[in-house]
């Protein structure tokens, strides 16, 4: 008999678990937040909007196959885009929201590629008006086709803010600066690292060149300290820090802009394999909370399997040949699932993640950010966004004892608002260890609305 499969989110990881779940045979439902499917970095317009496609030529084309092969075996599955999984309890229970209504669903297996989220470093002014993440800019430019401001500053670490900014100036707009906190050169790794993901590394090289071709001012080494504006972003200061987190004297330098677009890495979705009662682990670097799994994608809770940037930030590549990986052992009994049994049959496949995986620990390296960054912020600055928590309440409650996640969360509301800690718990995690002198150990506890859902549409609840 077929085995039924729940897979959360469109992107790379999902499309292509999807692919070949029904390859094998099984029953495919879909889910994703998004219109039309492809994740962030496949990220479509409507279709009425026109206008030119930013990215290289070389992603493109993996952009247009996927989404090909998708669509080849889309009659074959359940698909649900506009659609968010709020809670899960295990694979016969998840709870999904869709306009004014809700539904439990369950199946044999779930596969959780819902990937991750940007992380944020707070400094004064990082919530004025006109201050967004790279992929909110990158997000409008691909679907919307609209540019994040007029003169726009990019700063951060990692490939993702020397991206964005070409994609800013290829959609006509201008960059007044990118700040890159490491060098390209500097996070050179091994030459084998490099070699496996040269096809990525030459796309890297075209986006420079099209920053540079424009003559973009490039500062290496300096982050955004403070944003000016009252009711909306009018110019930020740039700087370089020591390692206590201290301005280098002499090197604050005042940009005017109308947007300031920043990524300092990323932050797993995790908080379904937590709440279904995943085994958590704790790495800051590639995606903080995430949960324990195998070589399949098997987490610790039977019949949830996770795929992608979820499972450790590994990049498109990884995740659409795991997601390839996770779709078949899904569809698979598993009393027959064994990692020697499948490595036979996907050896090829197992080579080339771990192959990728190896250029991943490359690039990981320009995500590396200084714990002097964390002291950026003062008391005023605000960390938790929902609630209005400021640093100085958080402080307080360091001072008091209060250095676990949870606890946090009670003695600050911090978390407690519509994102449900998505956004601050990053932050959280790195000031308590910055202020309170505990690394984060326990992960905040995920409630059941992992999603804002109306009110109207849980009481409009139903099974299916």
């Amino acid at each position: 008999m077929a085995r039924s499969i729940i897979i959360v989110g469109a992107g790379p990881a999902g499309l292509s678990a999807a692919i070949e779940a029904v390859k094998q045979g099984a029953q495919v439902t879909l889910i994703d937040e998004a219109p039309r499917p492809g994740g962030q970095i496949y990220r479509q317009a409507a279709p009425a909007l026109r206008g030119k496609d930013v990215a290289e030529p070389g992603e493109v084309r993996r952009k247009r196959h996927l989404l090909d092969a998708f669509d080849r075996v889309r009659p074959r599955i359940d698909y649900r885009p506009d659609t968010a999984a709020y809670a899960l309890f295990g694979p016969r229970d998840v709870h999904l929201a869709s306009g004014d209504r809700t539904v439990t669903i369950g199946a044999d297996a779930a596969i959780l590629a819902n990937g991750v989220r940007e992380v944020a470093l707070p400094f004064p002014g990082w919530t004025t008006p006109g201050v967004m993440y790279a992929g909110g800019a990158q997000s409008l430019i691909k679907a919307q086709h609209a540019l994040p401001g007029r003169n726009v500053v990019v700063a951060g670490s990692g490939p993702l803010p020397m991206v964005v900014a070409a994609q800013i100036l290829r959609a006509g707009g201008k960059v007044a600066a990118l700040a890159m906190l490491h060098g390209i050169t500097e996070c050179a790794g091994p030459l084998a690292g490099l070699w496996h993901g040269r096809a990525v590394v030459v796309e890297g090289l075209c986006y420079l060149a099209t920053v540079i071709r424009a003559r973009v001012p490039r500062l290496t080494g300096l982050v955004p300290i403070r944003a000016l504006g009252k009711e909306r972003l009018e110019a930020v200061v740039l700087a370089r820090l020591d390692a206590a987190g201290s301005v280098v004297e002499g090197t604050e330098r005042e940009v005017a802009c109308d947007a300031l677009v920043v990524n300092y890495g990323f932050a797993a979705n995790s908080e379904l394999a937590a709440m279904a009662g995943a085994r958590m682990r704790y790495d800051e670097l590639v995606g903080g909370w995430l949960p324990e799994v195998d070589a399949l994608g098997r987490i610790s809770v039977p019949g949830i399997f996770v795929a992608g940037d979820g499972a450790g930030l590994r990049g498109a590549l990884v995740a659409e040949t795991e997601g390839r990986l996770v779709g078949a052992a899904a569809a698979s009994p598993p009393a027959f699932l064994t990692e020697a049994g499948f490595g036979q049959n996907w050896r090829e496949a197992l080579g080339r993640r771990r192959n990728l995986c190896e250029f991943q620990k490359v690039v990981r390296r320009m995500l590396e950010v200084p714990r002097a960054l964390w002291s950026l912020a003062d008391d005023e600055t605000i960390v938790c966004r929902c609630e209005n928590v400021s640093l100085g309440d958080l402080r307080f409650a360091f001072s008091a004892g209060h250095i676990a996640p949870n606890t946090i969360k009670r003695s600050t509301r911090a978390g407690m608002g519509w994102c449900g800690g998505r956004t601050c718990l990053p932050m959280i995690a790195a000031l308590a260890d910055l202020h309170g002198g505990a690394a984060p150990s326990v992960m905040m506890t995920p409630r059941p609305l992992a999603r804002p859902v109306p009110l109207a549409a849980i009481a409009n609840h139903t099974g299916e």
